[in-house]
């Protein structure tokens, strides 16, 4: 028994193979890349065994080109993934390559709809939300190139100096003082020639000690005490380095945009089709790939609609997607899984006779 691999399972047993992502839509743009996703077929030993298991597969002939193992796919189909079901979907002149067992899969594609669309299209246009949220805090609050340091998140609890120093500011006493942990992130500040409380270039703290001094300065009189605000510097430091990760690898014309208009105008416009998308399931029980609104969506990615407007709009339609389409809709409330098993069979057997590696 040969045991092929996914890529040599992509070339042999792919079922669909269509263009996806804005070339779908119909909103490409002149520097659009062109993306590629479909369908491939896993042998019996991968699917009917526990042992070789194949979910997707990258095309490393073709820079953005992704198949998903048929099994996996219906998973996700029936689940309503608002990216994996679009291949039922996707406009013929959009299809590079298919066969049979595709047209049969899509000619009961309505019967894998359910009213979980709902929820998938709007959670995944919310997490754009999110991430234009995101955005549009970094481009009005950016952060500094310099990235936090430990010193500057460490506070005073207590004072125990003669004199009175209500606004005592740790980093003032770094010189000829040390720090004793008394646990927890709390910490005695001692003074004590030759020592310093922190790196004046790194900002990290100093507070190694040895057991025998530690015993001595427990015994004596802090300056102060002092808390070192561990979470607090923690999520600094990752805001600091998403911000500046985002910042150096964001493509320039978006950047452009973002910067003009305050927030992620590619992200706008894809929140506003998945949005579109779901009321279109629910009330009509289609998925349209190809964008009728197509212009409109491009308009927004250029800026036509304000933050507030979007965040408006998304607010209302997430409303109306679940509190009106979702009840009057015709969709089912779940898929129908023993009719979605059968198809899984009869697809897998016509993809098998006619490879014959069904037989091997």
């Amino acid at each position: 028994m040969k045991i092929r691999q996914a890529a040599e399972l992509m070339r042999d047993n792919t079922l669909v193979k269509h263009r996806a992502g804005s070339h779908a839509y119909g909103t490409a743009i002149a520097t659009s890349d062109e993306d590629f996703r479909g369908i491939f077929c896993a042998d019996p030993v991968n699917v009917r065994t526990l042992y070789f298991p194949v979910k997707e597969c990258d095309d490393v002939n073709e820079e953005d080109t992704k198949l998903y193992e048929f099994s996996h796919f219906m998973k996700l189909c029936t689940d309503c993934n608002p990216n994996i079901i679009e291949t039922l979907w996707v406009d013929m002149d959009d299809i590079m390559y298919y066969t049979t067992a595709y047209t049969h899969l899509r000619s009961y594609r309505q019967k894998l709809l359910s009213s979980k669309i709902a929820f998938t299209t709007s959670g995944y246009a919310f997490s754009q939300l999110k991430r234009i949220k995101g955005h549009n805090k970094w481009i009005n609050n950016p952060q500094p190139e310099e990235a936090p340091k430990p010193k500057d998140f460490v506070s005073v609890v207590q004072w125990f100096g003669e004199e009175k120093n209500l606004k005592a500011d740790f980093r003032d006493y770094c010189a000829d003082h040390r720090m004793v942990s008394y646990g927890r992130d709390i910490y005695g500040v001692v003074p004590e020639k030759g020592f310093t409380l922190f790196g004046e270039i790194t900002g990290q703290l100093h507070t190694n000690i040895d057991d025998d001094a530690r015993f001595e300065y427990n015994n004596r009189l802090p300056l102060m005490i002092v808390k070192f605000n561990k979470d607090v510097y923690k999520k600094a430091k990752e805001d600091h380095t998403q911000y500046w990760t985002w910042k150096n690898n964001r493509n320039e014309t978006r950047s452009e945009l973002e910067e003009e208009h305050g927030y992620d105008t590619k992200h706008a416009m894809h929140l506003v089709r998945l949005m579109r998308m779901g009321v279109e399931a629910l009330r009509d029980g289609v998925i349209v790939v190809k964008r009728p609104d197509a212009q409109e969506l491009l308009a927004i990615r250029n800026g036509a609609w304000t933050y507030d407007q979007l965040l408006a709009y998304a607010e209302e339609m997430d409303n109306d997607i679940k509190e009106v389409w979702y009840k009057k809709t015709d969709l089912p409330k779940k898929p129908d899984i023993k009719f979605a098993a059968q198809l899984v069979m009869e697809v897998q057997d016509l993809v098998w006779s006619r490879t014959g590696y069904g037989l091997m």
